[in-house]
């Protein structure tokens, strides 16, 4: 039996508190911006954020110092329950040297976001053995799925582990494997190969998704992290969307030739990333592949 991995679930954050939208990455537009923080009021959560949201980002340490300093202080704001990225975009991954882990740590709170914020969430994942929540961002909330707000509304609300099954998965390789789940963006991953924040994978469930890279380009970086050893002692994979990749047959057949070789099971159709259906996903709790049901199941 494989022993549970144990990482900080933090607090739930409930009608009437307080939740911060950060810009580590990209700025949102103001349309956007409105419209996911008119959901977010009208589940009864405050909304804080600053100026920078809607900056431009301009080049240079200057900026990202600022950026990480803006994002810290977000987090350290004892009023402030969960932080969530305003977008993805680009640049969160220059803040990851300017951030104190120790003082973070000390004061665990709800972190969401996807594509770019891929960096953030593995690396306060991995250095606080904290949950981190690869979900919507802000821009994101108002364009997708009636379910996927739920589950995105649950995740944010609920105490700590919950049960959700995903069902009809597309099998690309037999097997059953249980563990921690984490993950995100191929593109953001691959990017932290060989710096001081790269993933470490190993004993983990591993899912991927993308958007916008031909298929020529998966192939590369999904060989750059097999290569790199970043996913030896992964214990399965699955895929969400790889949304303007090319078709769903060639992206099957370039994660297929090569994935197999780490003889996992490996499934592909989970409702995550750059789409309408992008559920939210805990990074940390614990999962269970299984390639005979074509399921993978939280909790």
């Amino acid at each position: 039996m494989t022993t549970r991995a144990k990482f900080l679930w933090p607090p739930a954050v409930a009608p009437g508190e307080v939740v911060a939208v950060a810009a580590p990455a990209s700025p949102v537009s103001q349309a956007a911006w409105q419209a996911g923080v008119r959901l977010l009021e009208d589940w009864g959560f405050q909304v804080r954020c600053g100026p920078e949201i809607l900056h431009p980002r301009a080049w240079g340490a200057e900026t990202d110092r600022l950026l990480a300093r803006r994002f810290q202080e977000l987090w350290l704001d004892p009023e402030v329950k969960a932080i969530i990225g305003a977008r993805g975009g680009y640049g969160s991954l220059k803040l990851l040297p300017y951030l104190d882990l120790k003082v973070l740590k000390a004061q665990p709170k709800r972190l969401v976001g996807f594509s770019d914020l891929t960096n953030l969430l593995m690396h306060l994942h991995h250095r606080l053995r904290l949950v981190t929540f690869h979900g919507p961002t802000v821009a994101h909330l108002a364009e997708i799925t009636e379910d996927a707000r739920k589950n995105y509304h649950q995740w944010l609300t609920a105490p700590g582990p919950q049960t959700i099954t995903y069902e009809n998965l597309t099998v690309l390789h037999p097997g059953v494997a249980e563990g921690p789940l984490a993950g995100g963006n191929l593109t953001t991953l691959c990017h932290l190969v060989g710096t001081p924040f790269a993933p470490r994978l190993s004993g983990y469930l591993l899912f991927l998704e993308d958007h916008n890279e031909a298929l020529y380009r998966l192939d590369r970086m999904i060989h750059h992290l097999l290569l790199a050893g970043v996913l030896k002692g992964v214990k399965g994979v699955v895929l969400g969307a790889f949304t303007q990749c090319g078709s769903k047959e060639g992206v099957s057949a370039v994660m297929t030739a090569a994935l197999t070789p780490l003889k996992v099971p490996v499934l592909a159709g989970l409702p995550v990333g750059h789409q309408p259906a992008n559920h939210t996903l805990p990074l940390g709790a614990w999962a269970r592949i299984d390639a005979q049901s074509a399921s993978l199941r939280l909790g």
